[in-house]
């Protein structure tokens, strides 16, 4: 065997080893990146009940993410939930998000914010998100009929014994009790109608997700409104006014309150329907 040939031979048997020792490296750096990826700490989802229900989320991004979800073919209940999440559920006012953020919003970008959370911790928020988005089909009043309604959930009030106030008032510019008729925002069954010292005439409907719905402060109930009565998205209830503990110092209007099921508390949760509203509004 010449000289040159046995070099060679070495040569390449150098190779081999140096081959077989980089793919051994790859192989474990691997394998650390795996264990990495799935040993690392995932971040549980701690925030308070209030602040979730506060919901202070911009709902002009409501339609931005919905059509973000609708053109990557992803859940957007869950892009929703991540998205408030990030936010730590907005506990200030949602005036001072800068909507242009969600301009460079990217699949991957979800996709890493999905990892980064323990989904145990998440999914009853998606939950949640999933009931309103699905249940909620069409606004409790028409907004042709000249209304106005600003963010007064958690404004302190001394109407129900609450000082709080735990949903929304719908107004009637023209301040007239019977003028403009109040429908169901949503399917379900009426659970409870009829008389309330502080509520007036009201209707409160339970969706088939456990959902309840309180219309309030009503004028009149309609004929139709019967207790048990299993009913559609846009069923009359009655009309606006300003009954009840309302008729002493409160313009004619609809006090609408949702509590959504929320199995991150034990509570009766009561969340802000005004990002419902003026999302539906805009539509």
């Amino acid at each position: 065997m010449s000289k040159k040939f046995r070099s060679a031979i070495i040569n390449w048997r150098r190779v081999q080893e140096r081959l077989f020792n980089l793919s051994v490296i790859a192989v474990f750096a691997l394998m650390g990146l795996i264990i990495w990826r799935f040993s690392r700490p995932s971040i549980r989802i701690d925030v308070e009940p209030e602040t979730v229900a506060a919901f202070n989320v911009p709902y002009e991004s409501i339609g931005i993410l919905q059509a973000f979800a609708e053109n990557n073919d992803i859940s957007f209940p869950e892009l929703f939930a991540v998205f408030n999440a990030e936010n730590e559920f907005f506990p200030h006012q949602y005036a001072n998000y800068d909507l242009s953020n969600l301009d460079n919003l990217s699949l991957s970008d979800f996709r890493r914010a999905m990892r980064r959370y323990n989904i145990t911790s998440l999914i009853p928020y998606i939950s949640m998100y999933i009931n309103l988005f699905h249940e909620i089909e069409v606004f409790p009043v028409p907004i042709d009929l000249s209304i106005i309604f600003n963010n007064t959930w958690g404004v302190e009030h001394n109407l129900q014994g609450k000082p709080r106030h735990m949903g929304i008032a719908i107004i009637d510019r023209a301040n007239t009790r019977g003028r403009i008729p109040v429908v169901s925002m949503t399917e379900g069954i009426i659970q409870q109608a009829g008389w309330d010292n502080n509520l007036g005439y009201f209707v409160r409907i339970v969706t088939e997700n456990n959902t309840n719905y309180i219309y309030a402060h009503l004028d009149s109930l309609a004929q139709e409104v019967v207790v048990g009565q299993i009913i559609e998205a846009g069923f009359l209830l009655g009309r606006m006014g300003n009954s009840g503990g309302a008729q002493r110092s409160f313009p004619v209007h609809l006090h609408l309150a949702i509590s959504p099921q929320a199995d991150f508390t034990r509570e009766v949760f009561w969340i802000n329907p005004y990002p419902l509203l003026r999302h539906l509004a805009s539509q």
